[in-house]
């Protein structure tokens, strides 16, 4: 019972970086329409970020963070401008195939400044006075400081951006934007601002969460691809568009991939998810929490 416990917080660690980058991909869809293959690129960044912040610059944690912030923010704005102002009046297989284009030119562009090599962050945990007065043992569970600062991280980002989209006006545009995007613009909601938005907040999630993660993992070019798999698996189990479906699927997906590792084959983890895709897709292909649509 002991180690099922540890199993389940561990996948809880990793559940929680889903969590962080498909909320951002469900908003963009959501909002926009925009289906965004270079999602994990964001994610990418995020983690080289956090590691120039604070193995180069000497950055502390928080200042490192709000670096990271503007860095995945920038990236929103360019990936808007790409993908979504100049092809929101075509077919939306273009910005589908300019996603592809943009995830390309992410992945060289890091290739050349960091180079080909993995690189991990190196978070020293006694400089930081509240993460450093966190406990390691829960019970029968082990979770280090590193491990334990991203579900914390998660539940605050996601608790901020609740009442951000419930109570303030820039929410209601966006949440206006989602339900009617002509009536929106009836009732003078700014779409363009509303499209940046939605984007940059978007990215700094997966930025975030890319440089949570390379504190535990490696970051290189091509890490975003997996997790953006991963990160459409978590939209599509909880509902494209449905933002606390992405929270309570991403938490789903990584417990049952920590628990397929455990008991079943470290190698089958990644294969889980997709054949609970497949069976979703065919049994509920509003997945969770998203509603059912008749096509025209």
């Amino acid at each position: 019972m002991d180690l099922f416990l540890q199993y389940v917080a561990n996948g809880v660690v990793t559940g929680s970086t889903y969590v962080l980058v498909a909320v951002g991909l469900t908003l963009i869809f959501g909002i926009l329409g925009v289906v965004n293959f270079a999602h994990g690129e964001f994610y990418m960044i995020g983690g080289y970020a956090g590691i120039l912040a604070i193995t180069l610059l000497k950055l502390p944690v928080f200042a490192a963070i709000a670096l990271v912030l503007a860095a995945a923010a920038v990236v929103g704005l360019l990936a808007e401008a790409i993908l979504h102002k100049p092809l929101k009046s075509h077919d939306a297989t273009n910005s589908i195939i300019s996603s592809f284009g943009l995830a390309v030119a992410l992945q060289n562009a890091a290739l050349v400044v960091m180079g080909p090599q993995p690189q991990r962050l190196n978070l020293d945990v006694s400089r930081i006075p509240i993460l450093s007065s966190i406990p390691t043992d829960f019970g029968p569970v082990f979770l280090p400081q590193q491990r334990t600062l991203i579900p914390l991280t998660m539940v605050i980002l996601i608790g901020v951006l609740y009442v951000v989209l419930k109570y303030t006006w820039t929410g209601r545009s966006l949440r206006a934007m989602a339900q009617h995007p002509t009536v929106a613009r009836l009732c003078g909601v700014r779409v363009q601002s509303v499209a940046v938005v939605t984007f940059m907040v978007g990215a700094g999630l997966a930025g975030i969460a890319g440089m949570l993660m390379s504190s535990i993992f490696f970051v290189y070019p091509v890490v975003g691809n997996m997790i953006a798999l991963k990160a459409f698996t978590v939209v599509i189990l909880g509902g494209m568009g449905s933002v606390a479906g992405a929270a309570v699927a991403g938490l789903l997906l990584g417990i049952t991939e920590s628990l397929t590792s455990a008991y079943l084959a470290n190698g089958m983890r990644d294969i889980v998810g997709f054949v609970i895709v497949i069976l979703v897709l065919l049994f509920r292909p509003q997945g969770l929490f998203g509603k059912a649509a008749e096509r025209s």
